[in-house]
């Protein structure tokens, strides 16, 4: 039975700001002043992230994850197919996650499906295809309006995997991307395509266009709970109303983590880097404080339905803080977003929330803000040695319980 699969996310973020940042800048997105980059401080920055995603890899995690931001503090990734391809050559094993390219961003969407299929290839077949519509300040960055970049992401998740099976040339009459020869050179090395991933963030009408073309759904969330069991179910749902079995490895979510020894020393050892992450990183996104670009009337875009859902649940939360609103450790602690703890406390958590959410692909992130290379290192070492085989024996035994057509699918080598 297939374990629960558990994947080293990387986010790049900047770890050189002032200590007066939070005081002198409205916001870490889209207006941020790219003065503030440091070229000689950063010299070596790229390839001591990548050195880290290699580690992940000798560690034995599942894959290593990349995402696309542009003009930010929070992920230096404008371009995360460059990173991937470099992995391709300093990794053997785990799959090599973009969640995901923002193709609505493009002029030309099939450069994004020759991209994919060229890191497939480098890879031996390793590339799981992310693909995003980008979330708000992604609609400000390159001047592409949210509705108008949601009606152009499904066309282009079509036509790029019609480009990855179908034999061309053949031509394409959609409303946004009409292409006269659709033909790409190479196909990737996966059949009949790579896997799909798409996030969403509980838009109901994200989850049907995902569930009824069999892709894998990410819930975009960095507080979790009782919301991610919610989505799980409604993903589940809305899987069952258009014919799909829901399992586990049908959604993803992301986590954040960091394991010591025990938990004080994992405390004082995170702690510069995990609050340098939400107090700069995420202010103009996931904080009250500054100027935010992430959510308004069509930003991101979304029904009307979705948006007074959106509404009623922020009512419901008034006065409620956000992850980059966090103080100390206990607000930290009431999102259930980043553990922190020895081996013994993280994995109680994990598996808590495994066991509770019934999802199966984990993205972890374990780089925060600041953080020395050796701390990520460290904790990364710990969690794989001694969390990850312990999760990996009892999900596989959950799973099996809870999903017994798993043992089916993989007999007849169908996709989880």
């Amino acid at each position: 039975m297939q374990p629960v699969r558990m994947f080293c996310w990387h986010f790049m973020a900047y770890p050189h700001l002032p200590d007066d940042f939070d005081e002198k800048n409205e916001s870490g997105w889209v207006t941020v002043p790219n003065k503030l980059w440091d070229g000689e401080k950063s010299r070596g920055l790229y390839q001591e992230y990548l050195g880290q995603l290699a580690y992940a890899d000798e560690l034995g995690f599942d894959g290593m994850v990349l995402n696309e931001h542009h003009q930010n503090i929070y992920g230096l990734m404008p371009s995360p197919n460059l990173l991937a391809s470099a992995l391709t050559q300093i990794t053997k094993n785990g799959k090599i996650v973009v969640l995901g390219n923002l193709p609505p961003l493009y002029l030309n969407p099939l450069r994004v499906a020759e991209e994919y299929a060229m890191i497939d290839n480098m890879s031996n077949g390793r590339l799981i295809a992310g693909f995003a519509v980008g979330g708000g300040p992604e609609a400000f960055n390159y001047n592409v309006p949210s509705p108008q970049g949601r009606r152009r992401l499904w066309e282009v998740i079509d036509l790029i995997v019609k480009s990855w099976t179908d034999d061309g040339p053949f031509s394409h009459e959609g409303p946004c991307y009409p292409m006269r020869y659709v033909n790409i050179w190479p196909k990737p090395l996966q059949q009949p395509h790579p896997d799909v991933w798409v996030p969403g963030s509980r838009s109901i009408e994200s989850m049907a266009e995902v569930a009824k073309r069999g892709y894998c759904y990410f819930l975009s969330s960095r507080s979790h709970g009782g919301g991610t069991r919610m989505a799980a179910k409604e993903f589940a749902g809305v899987m069952k109303d258009h014919g799909k079995t829901y399992t586990p490895f049908k959604m993803g979510v992301l986590l954040s983590v960091y394991v010591s020894e025990t938990d004080e020393q994992a405390r004082a050892e995170s702690q510069e880097g995990i609050f340098y992450f939400p107090r700069n990183c995420l202010k103009g996104h996931l904080r009250k404080e500054g100027r935010s670009m992430t959510f308004g009337p069509g930003v991101p875009s979304q029904s009307l339905n979705s948006w007074e859902a959106f509404l009623d649940s922020s009512r419901a939360a008034a006065g409620g803080d956000l992850l980059g609103d966090a103080k100390d450790w206990a607000d930290l602690e009431s999102k259930n977003s980043i553990m922190v703890g020895s081996p013994e406390t993280v994995r109680k958590k994990l598996w808590e929330f495994v066991e509770d959410a019934k999802v199966g692909n984990l993205l972890i992130q374990f780089q925060f803000g600041n953080m020395k290379d050796e701390l990520a290192r460290k904790s990364m070492k710990l969690f794989a040695e001694e969390v990850m085989p312990a999760m990996r024996r009892d999900s596989a035994e959950l799973f099996a319980k809870d999903f017994p057509m798993l043992d089916e699918m993989e007999a007849a080598n169908e996709p989880a």
